[in-house]
């Protein structure tokens, strides 16, 4: 895979992720971090596809917005 598609891959899922939160849980940036062990800043960088979050963080947000870890691809 390409850079260019890596970094469309972690914008999307990153996009899904903050729709996910807002719209599901309504948690904050900060309510999430605070869930998750992590600081705001990592949020917000895996919500703007800054970075390449890993399966075990994946899975760790998943759980914390009540949804499968699928539902973050879509």
């Amino acid at each position: 895979m390409e850079e260019k598609e890596i970094n469309k891959v972690q914008i999307a899922l990153g996009a899904t992720i903050r729709k996910i939160r807002e719209e599901r849980t309504n948690y904050s940036q900060s309510k999430l971090a605070v869930e998750i062990g992590m600081s705001e800043n990592q949020v917000s960088r895996i919500e703007r596809g800054e970075t390449n979050p890993t399966v075990k963080t994946l899975t760790i947000i998943a759980k914390a917005l009540k949804v499968d870890i699928k539902d973050l691809f879509v």
